[in-house]
């Protein structure tokens, strides 16, 4: 029966648009593997690099240090015939510098901000990042608008993230001022989830390993740039290396390879606000571990908080691009109403009858 179904049909409904949790529509094998490394990596990243950080004390040599090795790798890799790279066009990397520029300065900002306050706020923060990017789908990559749904659970996600502002002693203590490099952070992370779309979609690159390979490059000289500035060198001299610090630094550099992968193939894979919206999903994992691992994390009701801006964003669904949608609605063509038995009326453009009894 399942072939009687058509897809001009205005009431039909096919396989295809079931939506599954998180916005993702019934997605390939293959597309789920790379949210679930994704996932994986990202919930153990803020982790990691809150430990390196904790003993190196030096957050722009650790920034550099996860560019290098993962440019190196990516370009013995290349290199070797394991993976395929575009070569450095400046018709391509051009793009990229932008998109550095904020990727650096994003990079650079979330080790200050886990310098200065718990893995909770990165997270809730993170959680409004939705409703933004949502704006600029619609105005940059074709989206449909968020539907009534998905516009519910993003508001539950910024009222769990102002839930959780209120119970914070930072911000009863100091204001917003506790919060600069926090919203920096946000500002460059709206912009990067935005205009990376744009790269892996309309730049014809051959595959994500050419983006991974475009930014950790492009990514070494602002980074160097930025720890000279903020006088990593004279903390470097300070650093007491040890057994401990050095695993961190390297667990961070390996997982800093494996997230810039499966991030640009999610982007490619999926909308921005979806993928954006799966980041925060997974961040669930992140808070357990903290908690598990930190005495000094959010209250109880900060806690709570943030489940209510997971919840949320549990409720939002992926919008299609705007000339599905459109199609999917558009009204068909009047035809003529053909009497039948009972003086009723049947119209061949509602009525859900089909032929041979097939509904």
């Amino acid at each position: 029966q399942g072939q009687q179904c058509n897809s001009a049909a205005p009431c039909s409904l096919s396989r295809s648009t079931i939506p599954l949790p998180g916005g993702m529509l019934n997605a390939p094998l293959s597309t789920a593997i790379v949210v679930a490394v994704y996932c994986a990596c990202s919930a153990l990243m803020l982790i990691v690099n809150k430990l390196a950080v904790h003993h190196i004390g030096a957050p722009a040599f650790v920034t550099w240090l996860q560019f290098a090795s993962t440019a190196v790798a990516v370009r013995l890799a290349s290199t070797a015939g394991w993976v395929e790279t575009d070569a450095f066009e400046w018709c391509k990397l051009k793009h990229f510098a932008v998109y550095v520029l904020a990727f650096s300065g994003g990079t650079w900002s979330n080790m200050h901000v886990l310098m200065t306050a718990n893995v909770e706020t990165v997270i809730v923060f993170r959680a409004c990042a939705p409703l933004a990017v949502s704006v600029f789908d619609y105005a940059f990559h074709k989206r449909a608008l968020p539907s009534a749904r998905s516009c519910a659970g993003m508001l539950v996600i910024v009222a769990g993230a102002l839930g959780y502002v209120s119970t914070d002693n930072r911000f009863l203590a100091d204001g917003l001022a506790a919060y600069f490099w926090v919203l920096v952070w946000w500002g460059l992370l709206v912009f990067q989830l935005t205009y990376g779309k744009h790269l892996v979609s309309n730049l014809g690159i051959k595959s994500a390993w050419s983006a991974v390979l475009y930014t950790n490059t492009l990514s070494l000289l602002p980074t160097l740039l930025i720890g000279v500035l903020g006088q990593d060198l004279q903390l470097l001299r300070e650093v007491t290396w040890s057994g401990v610090g050095l695993c961190w630094l390297s667990a961070s550099c390996v997982l800093g390879l494996g997230i810039s992968w499966a991030g640009f193939k999610c982007q490619s894979l999926l909308a921005a606000t979806t993928y954006t919206v799966i980041g925060v999903l997974n961040k669930m994992l992140t808070v357990l571990l903290n908690t598990l691992m930190w005495e000094h994390h959010a209250f109880a009701m900060g806690i709570a908080s943030l489940a209510a801006c997971l919840a949320g964003g549990a409720l939002y669904r992926q919008a299609p691009l705007r000339k599905e949608a459109e199609a999917r609605y558009e009204p068909l063509p009047q035809q003529e109403a053909t009497p039948v038995r009972g003086g009723r009326v049947a119209n061949a453009q509602c009525s859900p009858i089909r032929k041979e009894g097939h509904v």
